[in-house]
C-alpha cells in the first residue's frame, strides 16, 4: 500500500520553472498597467488652501479674460467681491468704488495675461499691490494721521513700549509696510489684529525696541 503511495506521488507532474516565472510576470505587469491607469485620473478634490484645482489647459470650455479697469472682477474674485456687501469689512465702507479705484497697479495687466475661466484665483496679492499714494488720495496725509493716532495703545510690546502706528521708526523694514498691511480690506477681521500680527511677524519676542533681545 505505501508503495503505490510513494508510485503515485512520484507519478505527479512537475511544472517546469520557466512556466512559473511566466505566470509571475504577468500578474506583475497587471498589477503595473492597473497603478498606472488609477494614477493618472485626475483627482476632484479640493486643492491646498481652499483653491480649486486647475482646469486642463485644453479645457474646452474655458473662456479668455482680458483685465481692464472696467472688467467684472467678480467672475473670479468672488469673496473679495462679496465683501462689498459686508458692512463689517473696510469694503462695504468703500462699497460704492470700482476695483480700479484702489487696484491701479500696472501689473494686473501682466499677470493677467493668459488668464482663463479655468485658471486658478490666487488668494493673496503676491504680483501686485495697492499703492499707499492710492489711500492717501481719499483719505488724510500720515502726518494728520499720525496726530489722531498719537494716543492709541494699540501697538504696546511686551515691556510696555507704545509705538504710534501712523509714525513707525524710518527703516528698511518698515519702507515696506503700507496702508493696507494693517487695513485688511475684504476681511472683518480688526485692525487691532492685524496691525499687531504684523509687528509681531518681526518682532517675535514682543519687543519693539531693536537689539535688546538678542546679543
Amino acid at each position: 500500500m505505501r508503495s503505490r503511495v510513494l508510485m503515485k506521488m512520484t507519478s505527479v507532474k512537475k511544472v517546469p520553472a520557466t512556466k512559473t516565472i511566466g505566470v509571475v510576470m504577468i500578474v506583475i505587469m497587471l498589477f503595473a498597467l492597473t497603478a498606472l491607469v488609477f494614477g493618472c485620473v485626475p483627482s476632484t478634490e479640493t486643492g491646498a488652501k481652499g483653491n480649486s484645482p486647475e482646469a486642463p489647459a485644453n479645457d474646452p470650455y474655458a473662456v479668455s479674460f482680458t483685465w481692464e479697469t472696467n472688467a467684472d472682477c467678480s467672475v473670479c474674485h468672488q469673496k473679495e467681491h462679496d465683501s462689498f456687501a459686508d458692512a463689517t469689512t473696510k469694503a462695504g465702507v468703500h462699497s460704492t468704488l470700482p476695483c480700479s479705484t484702489c487696484h491701479t497697479d500696472s501689473a494686473l495687466s501682466t499677470v493677467h495675461k493668459e488668464v482663463t475661466s479655468a485658471s486658478k484665483t490666487p488668494i493673496r496679492l503676491r504680483s501686485t499691490k495697492v499703492e499707499q499714494a492710492t489711500c492717501l488720495n481719499c483719505h488724510e496725509n500720515l502726518e494728520s494721521l499720525a496726530q489722531k493716532s498719537a494716543d492709541t495703545t494699540v501697538l504696546t510690546d511686551a515691556k510696555g513700549t507704545v509705538v504710534n502706528p501712523h509714525a513707525l521708526p524710518e527703516t528698511s523694514d518698515h519702507a515696506i509696510i503700507s496702508c493696507v498691511s494693517c487695513h485688511k480690506m475684504h476681511t472683518a477681521e480688526a485692525v487691532e489684529k492685524t496691525a499687531q500680527d504684523l509687528c509681531i511677524s518681526c518682532h517675535h519676542e514682543k519687543v519693539f525696541t531693536c537689539y535688546t533681545c538678542h546679543d
